[in-house]
């Protein structure tokens, strides 16, 4: 696989492995040095990349890095299809997953600050199905062996992951009951996935302990239940619409089918698809060849905890909006404030598990530099998604970085935030 990659690399040159964005009218693009970065150390994004994709490491990757509102790095390397041979492209459309969670969070907060909710409100006020929830006695227990909860999980709970819920992702008895039950079906809406949601216990008592969970789709439902819109629209409104962000939503159609590739796995050391003629690797629903290509027609699945497409250039916008205080040429998504709340430590010291990294609403947040592993500055608010795509917004270097590959189960895609945060943070001139 290797030598196979090599020859292309000679036979097609480097430029087929980096296309960059040199000039564009819509963007505000500008050379490294005017926003503190020095552009030969820049360069090395790419080089490194492109020796990844030349050893059939890594299909491809697009990589944006702005500071003070401004595009100092935007580039593709390598490839959106390997086996096709497709080019990767800075527009090509990516299935970001878990970074779905932001945007979600970001939506409900924008009812927030309308005052249709209060974060400690229990969640049963809102969707009744919750009034009865059952916890296991312990994470472990058959699922028939459950206590009362202590006490109602609450909206906060959601945001920060601390209701109780679980991801499902796993491969236990109870992750598989998870999956099993239809939450993530194409078919199920949000409506309905609380219905479902409802029915199975609870892995631990609300408020306890940090666990990743499907509490953003909870959020995305109670955005549908409070504004009277469905999830898709209110977020093509109220903030795709707003930032711009024309290539972000839930499928795409035939006009832009082309710009999303497959999602590539490793398999006896070659980069190959996941699909049926290729398989999968294991790790449950979100491999299974049906979730990962079901991104190409209208669904009735509209995720909060993943479920979204994306380009770098859209996140990014995002991304902007968030470090600029909630707002992004001249259009307001969220006040400063709701921003600056969002991102503070919203965890107990029982609810930690990292003594690097808090949870704010939607965000991972840094606390402690030092002990994170990349040079993060205090405040840094981040988080990634399960195909090896990544951001963080960095509010005191006013900096903001995404990365957006499409790989599972590939050795080595899981330090792409650490690769970029050394040579873009050693870049720093000013």
């Amino acid at each position: 696989m290797k030598i196979k990659f090599l020859l292309n690399y000679l036979l097609f040159g480097v430029a087929l492995f980096s296309v960059a964005v040199q000039a564009d009218d819509h963007l505000p693009i500008v050379s490294p040095e005017e926003v503190g970065f020095d552009s030969t150390r820049l360069t090395k994004i790419d080089s490194f990349y492109e020796q990844k994709v030349a050893n059939g490491e890594l299909a491809g990757i697009v990589t944006l890095v702005a500071r003070q509102g401004k595009i100092a790095h935007f580039s593709a390397v390598g490839y959106q299809d390997v086996q096709r041979q497709i080019p990767m492209q800075t527009d090509t459309i990516f299935r970001i997953y878990s970074m779905t969670k932001a945007i979600a969070t970001t939506a409900l907060m924008q009812l927030y600050e309308e005052g249709a909710f209060q974060l400690r409100d229990p969640l049963s006020r809102y969707i009744p199905e919750f009034a009865n929830l059952k916890v296991l006695r312990t994470p472990t227990s058959d699922l028939d062996d459950t206590v009362e909860l202590e006490r109602q999980p609450t909206v906060q709970d959601l945001l920060r992951h601390t209701a109780g819920l679980s991801h499902g992702l796993g491969r236990s008895e109870y992750d598989q009951h998870f999956v099993g039950s239809g939450i993530f079906s194409t078919e199920t809406s949000l409506e309905e996935m609380m219905t479902l949601l409802s029915e199975i216990p609870l892995m631990n008592q609300p408020g306890s302990q940090y666990r990743y969970s499907v509490g953003p789709d909870v959020a995305l439902r109670l955005v549908e239940v409070l504004s009277g819109m469905e999830a898709d629209e209110y977020l093509a409104q109220k903030l795709f619409a707003p930032l711009g962000m024309s290539d972000t939503g839930y499928w795409v159609g035939p006009d832009k089918a082309s710009r999303l590739g497959p999602v590539h796995w490793m398999r006896d050391d070659e980069l190959v698809p996941i699909d049926e003629e290729y398989g999968q690797p294991r790790g449950g629903v979100l491999v299974e060849p049906w979730s990962v290509n079901s991104y190409t027609f209208e669904h009735e699945f509209k995720g909060g905890s993943y479920g979204l497409l994306s380009t770098a250039e859209d996140y990014w916008k995002f991304a902007q909006a968030m470090l600029n205080g909630g707002e992004l040429n001249g259009e307001k998504i969220l006040g400063s404030r709701t921003v600056d709340f969002m991102t503070s430590d919203h965890f107990t010291e029982q609810q930690r598990y990292s003594p690097a990294t808090t949870w704010g609403l939607g965000f991972s947040v840094v606390d402690k530099p030092g002990q994170v592993g990349f040079p993060f500055s205090e405040g840094t608010f981040f988080w990634g998604g399960a195909a090896a795509t990544t951001f963080w917004i960095d509010p005191v270097e006013e900096i903001v970085v995404v990365g957006m590959t499409q790989h599972m189960a590939t050795p080595g895609t899981g330090d792409i935030r650490g690769q970029l945060a050394a040579m873009v943070y050693s870049a720093l001139i000013d």
